[in-house]
């Protein structure tokens, strides 16, 4: 059994470019929108071991809710090996910091950013280090 988050974003062009910078994600299955080739209907991001799916917002219900900025209604949860790499590299790519990188009572670390599309992402180590 697995859960794959589904994520719809305002573009998925710009996620798309968003993910493959702040974590190097793989993106594959990428399906155009018939009508409009510029938005997509489904595409694949892996990112380590884990997969997101994403796609373009549509009308009619293809979408929960409006990207809220405070607080958000999506969280993910990202484990990497050096999260200060990646949260460095979410800013760069235009998201805004939500809590610093440091250090746990575990030996972990951990930090959050919150993406352009309103998502809330922490980031820590599997591992104490």
């Amino acid at each position: 059994m697995s859960v794959t988050p589904y994520v719809m974003v305002d573009s998925a062009k710009a996620y798309r470019r968003f993910l493959e910078a702040a974590f190097k994600a793989e993106v594959s299955n990428v399906i155009p929108l018939p009508e409009d080739p510029e938005r997509m209907v489904h595409a694949e991001a892996r990112i380590g071991t884990g997969v997101v799916f994403f796609a373009d917002s549509g009308a009619g219900g293809m979408r929960c809710l409006k990207s809220p900025s405070d607080p958000v209604h999506v969280q993910l949860w990202a484990t990497v090996p050096d999260p200060e790499d990646v949260f460095a590299r979410a800013v760069e790519a235009g998201a805004k910091p939500a809590a610093p990188i440091t250090a746990q009572d575990d030996g972990s670390w951990m930090g959050g950013f919150v993406d352009p599309f309103g998502t809330l992402w922490w980031l820590s180590t599997n591992t104490p280090g």
